[in-house]
């Protein structure tokens, strides 16, 4: 038992191990005799820490490869014609509860005003603007920064429309405009699922 080690005990083993051998030599124990007890000492780990405090540096944005969602040939020159006729620095597509039909989901329009007041860091843009063949769209990379009007993915709906395709249905009479997503596949997303 350990207590019947005397304190003057030779101890063998690494001080970085969580067990200790104690191997008394004497009386009753003579030398090359199994090993008699195994004391378990407990180690305590300190940290020192700085009492300066560091300022972190900002986290930095990282542009993505892909836009997050599509838009149709439609949709994009409605969305130029509506920004330069208001007079509005883009337009924000927006997640929200309906307010036409109780408990439900509806995907909305707002025209932004103040891009500085009306957008967080969040929000993800779109552009608008076509590559120089025309055809494909101008990527993230190369309009992430060059201060366009675009389309603004608010920050409750990116999940939601995250690689589908945008499109419109516009009244004219009425003058609403109505959001129709697209998934992958083509079919129409509800917002409500």
């Amino acid at each position: 038992t350990p207590s019947a080690i005397p304190a003057s005990a030779p101890c063998y083993g690494d001080e970085g191990r969580r067990r200790r051998l104690c191997l008394p030599v004497g009386v009753g124990n003579p030398v090359g005799s199994p090993v008699v007890a195994i004391h378990h000492r407990r180690t305590r780990t300190t940290r020192s820490f700085s009492s300066a405090k560091s300022t972190p540096s900002p986290p930095t944005k990282m542009v993505p490869r892909k836009a997050a969602l599509a838009l149709t040939p439609k949709s994009r020159e409605i969305f130029r014609k509506l920004i330069e006729t208001t007079n509005s620095q883009g337009i924000l597509l927006k997640y929200e509860i309906s307010s036409q039909h109780a408990l439900r989901m509806a995907f909305k329009f707002d025209l932004i005003k103040d891009a500085e007041v009306e957008l967080t860091d969040q929000d993800e843009g779109v552009s608008l603007e076509l590559s120089p063949d025309g055809i494909t769209p101008k990527p993230p990379s190369e309009s992430w920064n060059d201060d366009l009007p675009k389309l603004y993915i608010h920050s409750a709906a990116f999940m939601k429309v995250l690689g589908g395709t945008l499109d419109v249905e516009f009244n004219s009479e009425t003058g609403i405009l109505i959001p129709k997503l697209l998934d992958r596949e083509g079919h129409e997303m509800e917002p409500n699922a």
